[in-house]
């Protein structure tokens, strides 16, 4: 569920006839200023009011507090503080609600400076739950202040969580699937029992609720909720088999190998996927690896078949590669040669499987989508016997392309080529599969570095398809001369996005030299285009070296921050360390996972005080990654903190304090008393 804090209309309160009377009694005092239009002149007759005390001045602190402006709230909350006693720390206790996170923070430092005031200390447990993050961070210093443990508000705002969830998923409306999802992202042993009964169609037609409750039960981590999520793979529902997978991928219970793939083998398109998906999320064990390379060889999705066998390459399990190659010719065969791209196959065994490739490339073989299909896979295979029939097979079709299209025919084409052109019969290649085939060839050709292809690759670019520029670009980056990268950084700027992106990619995985040419095309990115902006962040991440922190800088913002700030991360660059640290310092930050994760990536220990100020964050993933990032750096001064989260109302966040914890110098947790 989201937060929605007590006081979020705080200024506008309903107490207008006593507000009225007290600010009359206010002006008939001398605070006419509080009546300006000016919030600046209002916050000043505020202070002056403060230093004065009194009765009449408590009256103007009490209208203040409830301005509509947070400049003289904010006056409101110092004032109160110099004022002191139970009545300051009273109000101070209601301005910690403030929306503003100035207020609030102005609050905090106020009941930090009052440690002998109950009321200052009970009020600062209470508003940690419904504070923003400043506010949260503000009132840990303001309870460090005053002596008592952080982990006392951490304690009160899980009550209070629960309680709100559960009074939530009591009640009516689409709020009860968030709370659902929200009790079980708590981790209580509970959760399983309250939760599972929701799963029951008998017992709730609520399908969203449904959904929801089956998301809580994976986050719960018990699993004793297998069976109950597995009952979901078996309803006529998509929407339900997808949510029961991926419940039972979060689980983790690898018990629930076979239910998986019975459903990404029996099934297709998004339910296939979330199956192959819950298997890959499951931990490593040999009944997994097992599904997943069945799942590899039988699905006929390529999508699904090409994702199983990646992660049975990524696991190290055996998947030979006879039953794929037994596959083509078969309905299926795209599906195989997806996966067996994906196997990792190499020497001898990449050569063997490339020779059953070759011949599926014959035009008189086939549909164009098996043939660009074995490109590809011949592609990632990687046997250098292949490159020269690819390149042949790309010349031959783009000659045909050419005359068709009324164009020249490419220069400096392979012995042959064009001759075999002129004769061939077939139909013009001007379609759609056509331009992907020849697309796929010249992607292949390229990355295993034909010889003679780069004349071939140069001329595509200008190829009035997309399909065809975008293999083009690839080929070019895999043959990675001057000419071939000068040809990708041009095609940034490509009229077709699927052209740019391919372009961005290639320039990634061309190095630091290709820097230039992306920060070129980030600085004249849209700012409101932020798939754009995404791209090339990734693209000078993955170029990586110091010269890509700058440019990645300046897309720190807006919706390309989250991957600005991973591919700050991944450049490896001490300078990139600074950026990160100062966009965690700003307030309502997009990016704080990915810049707190970017910051252990790059092992920056100095960067220890930023990171643990994250503990404190209002959001649940930040503050776990934040301590398992305090963990990996061993910043010993943020202990204190982390044994606080270990009464976190998420499990995720108590599991990773106590890792962090165990990573410290000082060793284990220790038992609390």
């Amino acid at each position: 569920m989201s937060r929605v804090p007590a006081a979020a209309t705080f200024a506008a309160r309903p107490c207008r006839a006593g507000l009225a009377a007290l600010l009359a009694a206010c002006l008939a005092c001398g605070g006419g200023d509080l009546g300006s239009p000016d919030p600046a002149r209002r916050a000043a007759a505020v202070r002056a009011a403060g230093a004065r005390g009194g009765a009449d001045a408590l009256a103007t602190l009490l209208v203040a507090q409830r301005d509509g402006s947070a400049e003289v709230r904010r006056a409101a909350a110092e004032a109160f503080a110099a004022r002191g006693g139970a009545e300051g720390a009273e109000a101070l206790g209601a301005l910690l609600a403030d929306p503003d996170a100035t207020v609030a923070a102005a609050a905090a430092r106020g009941l930090a400076g009052m440690p002998d005031q109950p009321r200052a200390r009970g009020a600062l447990r209470v508003a940690y739950a419904d504070a923003s993050p400043e506010g949260r961070a503000a009132i840990a210093d303001a309870l460090d202040a005053v002596g008592v443990s952080l982990r006392e508000a951490v304690e009160q705002e899980a009550r209070t969580l629960w309680e709100r969830n559960l009074a939530a998923l009591g009640g009516r409306g689409p709020a009860r699937a968030g709370a659902a999802e929200e009790l079980g992202a708590s981790g209580r042993a509970e959760v399983v029992a309250r939760l599972v009964p929701l799963l029951d169609p008998a017992r709730n037609a609520d399908r969203a609720l449904a959904a929801g409750a089956a998301r809580g039960l994976g986050e719960a981590g018990d699993w004793a909720a297998r069976p109950a999520l597995e009952g979901l793979l078996r309803s006529p529902d998509p929407e339900l088999i997808e949510a029961g997978a991926g419940g039972l991928g979060r689980l983790g219970d690898p018990g629930a190998t076979a239910a998986l793939e019975a459903v990404a083998l029996a099934s297709s398109g998004r339910i296939a996927a979330a199956a192959a998906d819950a298997l890959a999320a499951l931990p490593e064990a040999l009944e997994v690896g097992a599904a997943l390379c069945e799942v590899a060889v039988r699905s006929a999705d390529p999508a699904v078949a090409a994702r199983a066998a990646r992660e049975v390459r990524l696991r190290e399990a055996d998947c030979p590669a006879r039953p794929f190659l037994a596959r083509l010719g078969r309905p299926g065969a795209e599906a195989a040669l997806a996966a067996l791209g994906e196997l990792g196959l190499t020497g001898a065994a990449a050569e063997a499987a490339a020779a059953r490739l070759l011949p599926l490339l014959d035009p008189a073989r086939g549909d164009p989508g098996l043939r660009a299909a074995a490109a590809r896979a011949l592609a990632r295979l990687g046997a250098p016997g292949s490159a020269g029939p690819l390149r042949d097979r790309a010349a031959t079709l783009s000659a045909r392309r050419a005359a068709a299209l009324g164009r020249p025919a490419p220069e400096a084409l392979p012995a042959g080529a064009g001759t075999a052109a002129a004769r061939a019969g077939a139909r013009p290649p001007t379609g759609d599969g056509d331009a992907r085939e020849l697309g796929a060839l010249l992607a292949a050709a390229g990355g295993l570095r034909a010889p003679g292809a780069e004349p071939l690759l140069l001329e595509a670019v200008r190829d009035p398809h997309a399909a065809v520029r975008t293999g083009a670009i690839a080929g070019l980056a895999g043959l990675g001369t001057d000419a071939a990268l000068r040809a990708v950084a041009a095609a940034l700027d490509d009229g077709a996005p699927e052209v740019r992106l391919s372009a961005a990619a290639a320039l990634g995985r061309a190095g630091p030299r290709a820097v230039p040419a992306l920060a070129r095309a980030a600085g004249q990115a849209a700012p409101d285009d932020g798939s754009w902006r995404s791209a090339l962040a990734v693209a000078l991440g993955d170029a990586g070296g110091a010269s890509a922190v700058a440019p990645l800088t300046a897309l720190l913002e807006g919706a390309s921050a989250p991957a600005a700030a991973f591919a700050l991360g991944k450049t490896g660059a001490p300078a990139a360390v600074k950026p990160l640290v100062d966009w965690l310092a700003r307030p309502g930050s997009l990016a704080d996972a990915e810049a707190i994760e970017a910051l252990a990536q790059l092992a920056a220990r100095d960067a220890g005080p930023a990171i643990a100020a994250q503990l404190t964050a209002d959001r649940a993933e930040v503050r776990a990654v934040a301590a398992r990032a305090i963990g990996r750096l061993r910043h010993e001064a943020a202990a204190p903190r982390l044994e606080a989260l270990r009464s976190d109302y998420h499990g995720r966040v108590r599991r990773a304090a106590v890792e962090a914890l165990s990573r410290l110098p000082a060793g284990a947790p220790r038992m609390r008393r």
